[in-house]
């Protein structure tokens, strides 16, 4: 016997209407995002922080530095420039968020028309930042409550200004307790000038009138990130922070050393009365570094025998490079000895330079 089964006709569009799980706002724009790359700024994903120690965790120029001249060479906290003079120091609080961090405490000086002016260099920023949605995140706390401060993108040379753009900018009111602020700009497309201006800048720019010498700002968890959303602050370790500021600096300190002198490779003959003391770069530099000694001039030398003795650093240095830095000592070398330690005094400090 033959038995036939009817069965309604499926319309599968409506049934998948029925088991449609509601995605939300988010969902809806991770589903209609065009792109993997749109995706992973949506969801927040990967190194997204263009800023170097935008925690300000890494101060190896010391975690107080006080400027006497106006500059954009004043270095502050690693990659991070004061242009006007004043006294810029490390310092720890628990934001609103609950966050424990570091942050960047600046008190102005005594030189004419003070106002906030930090500034950070972004290593070829402008193709980075050029004609693209960025956003800027940051913490701020000011003692001029009712301050205008402009943040600004351009586009620059580096700090020679010798050529400079503005890409964006917005200004704001500063409050006396901590305030997040995210901004978000449309950048002006420069990329036609980027052989002459590669690199990038953020500025904190502040009004002259209303920044009186002495007057106090404070600012924490610096971010810029493609795209038109700002996401919570991209931590990194102290050891990753540090490695990315040593492309740009670093130093040599002997008041680091716990005994008073700090070990720093051997010192080896050259040809005769010529000695050279080869350093070799802990990370990759930007470019060749200049150096500069502060501080005592003399090595301490340790010789193969056993001998101690002091010799002055040349203040030319040859065969220096991204990788390595090579000073001669052009006196009579350690007697009858092809080497000798070389031990850094705690009353010097040698500083490698290789900023934008």
């Amino acid at each position: 016997m033959t038995i036939y089964v009817e069965k309604p006709a499926l319309n599968v569009k409506e049934k998948l209407k029925e088991v449609d799980k509601p995605s939300g706002v988010a969902g809806e724009a991770l589903l209609r995002a065009d792109t993997t790359q749109q995706q992973q700024e949506l969801l927040g994903i990967g190194r997204r922080n263009i800023v170097m120690n935008g925690g300000f965790d890494v101060w190896q120029r010391g975690n107080s530095v006080t400027e006497a001249s106006n500059s954009y060479n004043n270095f502050t906290a690693d990659r991070w420039s004061a242009y006007f003079a004043g006294t810029y120091s490390q310092q720890q609080t628990t934001l609103p968020n609950g966050d424990y961090v570091n942050y960047f405490r600046g008190v102005l000086g005594t030189t004419s028309a003070n106002r906030i002016n930090i500034n950070h260099f972004i290593e070829n920023g402008n193709s980075i930042m050029s004609g693209k949605y960025v956003t800027v995140s940051f913490w701020l706390a000011c003692d001029r409550p009712g301050s205008e401060v402009n943040v600004k993108l351009q586009s620059t040379s580096g700090t020679s200004f010798t050529s400079y753009t503005q890409l964006a900018n917005k200004y704001i009111k500063t409050e006396q307790d901590w305030k997040k602020y995210e901004i978000t700009f449309h950048c002006y497309n420069d990329m036609a000038n980027n052989s002459a201006r590669p690199h990038g800048l953020l500025e904190f720019d502040g009004s002259d009138a209303q920044w009186p010498n002495g007057s106090t700002f404070e600012i924490a968890q610096v971010q810029i990130e493609i795209g038109r959303v700002a996401t919570p602050f991209e931590h990194r370790s102290y050891g990753e922070e540090l490695a990315l500021c040593r492309r740009y600096y670093w130093c040599i300190d002997g008041a680091e050393g716990g005994n008073g002198n700090v070990y720093h490779g051997n010192l080896a003959m050259y040809r005769v009365n010529q000695w050279f003391w080869g350093v070799q770069h802990p990370t990759r530099m930007r470019v060749e570094a200049s150096h500069t000694i502060v501080g005592n001039n003399n090595l301490s030398l340790i010789e193969g025998g056993g001998t101690s003795r002091t010799k002055a650093i040349s203040g030319n240095s040859s065969h220096k490079g991204p990788d390595n830095h090579m000073f001669f000592i052009s006196d009579s070398g350690p007697s009858n000895h092809d080497v000798a330690e070389v031990l850094i005094p705690s009353a010097m400090k040698i500083e490698f330079d290789a900023e934008l």
